[in-house]
């Protein structure tokens, strides 16, 4: 698999994060419908929005290895390929889940902080309902666990590598 290979499954990957982003975005909308003065505003809202984020969409699925191209620099030697079963293949993938993970909990944490703050300094006493002490839980989770994939994959993988190969004769080797 060649550098420019990593970065088009990449792009697929944001690709459809942004897409269920967009979605998410405009189920939400759709719920605050009464903020809008009529039917036509919040469809003509949620085009604005939808539109180019689907486009961008668009162009990193069905043109990934052009946009491969133009984010990579021109090397002047060919770097090797990345084997698929490799190590390096392994920690990338993780890499790229981490990111995806930490994106959506990053936006999630915001949410969280600002809500905090806002019942902090309410002039009446706020006290978080069940649901969303376990939804503030949930975030913190998400954040660790793509902390985790993006600054400790290295870790995860030894430990996919060893669980997944576990009792094969090579690992037997590998341990004597």
């Amino acid at each position: 698999m060649s550098r420019e290979d990593i970065v088009a499954v990449a792009s697929r990957l944001f690709a459809l994060f942004l897409l269920i982003t967009a979605i998410r975005l405009g189920t939400t909308m759709v719920a605050a419908s009464g903020t809008f003065s009529s039917g036509w505003t919040l469809a003509l809202f949620l085009l604005a929005i939808f539109l180019p984020i689907a486009a961008i969409a668009a162009l990193l699925w069905f043109f990934p290895l052009t946009v491969a191209r133009k984010l990579l620099p021109v090397m002047r030697e060919p770097q090797p390929s990345v084997g698929v079963g490799s190590q390096t293949a392994l920690d990338l993938g993780l890499t790229v889940i981490g990111f995806w993970v930490l994106s959506t909990a990053f936006t999630d944490a915001i949410y969280w902080l600002a809500l905090l703050v806002q019942t902090h300094n309410a002039p009446i006493p706020v006290e978080l309902d069940p649901a969303q002490k376990a939804s503030l839980a949930a975030t913190f989770g998400e954040l660790a666990i793509g902390m985790w994939c993006v600054f400790g994959s290295r870790g995860l993988t030894n430990l996919v590598t060893r669980v997944r190969y576990a009792g094969s004769p090579q690992s037997n080797r590998d341990a004597v």
